[in-house]
């Protein structure tokens, strides 16, 4: 199979992750394996980082977190959504990956901003849209975000191939900068 990832903007991680699990339970380990191909090039002023915000009930406060979206380009499937969120009562960012079905789950998920250290963290859960795992975010791991490249996104396929798809850190600066001026 042949599979070219392309960056959409997703407006939630909820929404992102809607419609992915069926055409992932019959070709995850497939998809898995062929994700790490290129993404396609978007024009130069093209951001891929958006900024999301939402409230639940109408005294509750606003929710904003920055994310990027990878899709299957020929069927717009999700196979990767990287989402950076503020914890409003300390002010810290954590980082929550949503990754493809079709992994071996043991081995975790790992992170890496360019040629730097590969850090591994435990995927915590799954269910029928794929499988999540999430990392606090040290200051200075978000400042290795904002001067990197690309934050590469490590996985293993259920059959143990491992798994790198690279996620586009242009534009990344930008977009955190806004989502910390929202208050």
């Amino acid at each position: 199979m042949t599979v070219a990832l392309a960056q959409a903007n997703t407006l939630g991680l909820g929404a992102a992750i809607g419609a992915l699990w069926l055409i992932l339970s019959v070709a995850g380990p497939a998809l898995a394996e062929d994700a790490a191909k290129p993404a396609q090039p978007k024009p130069a002023d093209a951001n891929p980082w958006a900024v999301n915000c939402s409230s639940g009930a109408a005294n509750t406060e606003l929710q904003c977190q920055v994310s990027q979206n990878l899709t299957e380009a020929k069927t717009g499937q999700r196979v990767l959504t990287v989402t950076v969120r503020r914890d409003n009562a300390n002010g810290s960012l954590a980082m929550l990956l949503a990754l493809p079905h079709g992994l071996f789950l043991p081995s975790g998920a790992s992170y890496q901003i360019d040629q730097g250290q590969k850090t591994t963290i435990a995927i915590q859960t799954s269910d029928q849209n794929g499988a999540y795992a999430a990392t606090p975010l040290p200051p200075e791991l978000v400042k290795a975000m904002k001067s990197g490249t690309n934050l590469n996104i490590g996985m293993e396929s259920v059959t143990r191939k491992p798994v790198t798809i690279p996620v586009s850190l242009a534009g990344f600066t930008a977009a955190l900068t806004k989502l910390e001026s929202i208050k």
